[in-house]
């Protein structure tokens, strides 16, 4: 397996973890996925910045959305030393209460890096539809 395809699959498997901590309601947990400096950048917001800063972001969106918040990748590149990637994907979820929910939409770029063995997340940017 080359290095590229090895690599993307280390992802897919942190992406994996990621997803099942989504699931669980685990914004601990999803946040262990990002780099202890990792950034989400959301439009109108400020960076979120640091994992506490993020494990905050992600218990408010999971409680918001009511177990909806769905993602995935469409394209993963890695670069080809294996140190950085990136993945393109949308996410969907749905927030409001039962009967008056908004469905929320977009597209998202992840900027993944390898460190100390392991992928993380470094950025998470979201455009939404």
């Amino acid at each position: 397996m080359s290095l590229a395809s090895n690599s993307e699959s280390e992802i897919r498997s942190a992406i994996d973890v990621w997803l099942a901590a989504v699931r669980a309601n685990d914004a601990a947990k999803i946040a262990e996925v990002h780099a202890e400096d990792g950034r989400i950048l959301v439009a109108g917001a400020p960076v979120i910045a640091g994992r506490a800063a993020i494990a905050e972001f992600w218990a408010g969106l999971l409680a918001a959305t009511n177990d909806t918040v769905v993602f995935g990748p469409t394209t993963i590149d890695v670069d080809p030393a294996g140190a950085m990637a990136f993945e393109v994907g949308t996410y969907a979820f749905k927030t409001g209460d039962a009967g008056s929910e908004t469905d929320n939409s977009g597209k998202y770029v992840v900027v993944w890096k390898k460190i100390a063995g392991e992928w993380k997340v470094c950025v998470d940017s979201l455009v939404a539809d």
